[in-house]
């Protein structure tokens, strides 16, 4: 009976490893995934609102900020000395206030806000250039 409760024991730290190792081992491509979507998302916002009206639901974009905040949660442990991981946190307020913008209907506070959420962007890319070596 031991011996199986050991098996087991060993089989799931093993799948648990596993699956959070993911996040360790494809770090830079998952923050690359969510600079990308957000500044996808940033630019389906603006052409949404080029007409001078709030989206009818923003669940749609709120959602990638979400995923992004839960990656920068998942990694912070192992990766807090990274200049990286701090500028995606930026990025992440920065798309926040972009969406405060779009709620608001101000095509010119989204176009500044939209602006800096591409900065923040570039920042993240470059430092994660920097630390690929």
């Amino acid at each position: 009976m031991r011996s199986r409760f050991r098996s087991w024991s060993v089989v799931l730290g093993v799948l648990w490893l596993a699956a959070g190792g993911c996040y360790w081992l494809r770090y830079d491509a998952l923050a690359r995934t969510h600079v990308d979507l957000l500044v996808s998302m940033v630019t389906k916002l603006q052409d949404v609102t080029a007409e001078g009206e709030a989206p009818a639901r923003m669940a749609e974009y709120r959602y990638p900020l979400d995923r992004a905040r839960d990656f920068v949660r998942i990694v912070e442990g192992r990766f807090t000395d990274r200049a990286s991981l701090q500028a995606l946190r930026a990025l992440c307020d920065a798309y926040e206030r972009t969406l405060e913008e779009a709620a608001g209907g101000d095509a010119s506070g989204l176009e500044a806000a939209a602006g800096v959420v591409r900065e923040r962007a570039a920042a993240v890319v470059a430092a994660l250039d920097r630390e690929a070596g």
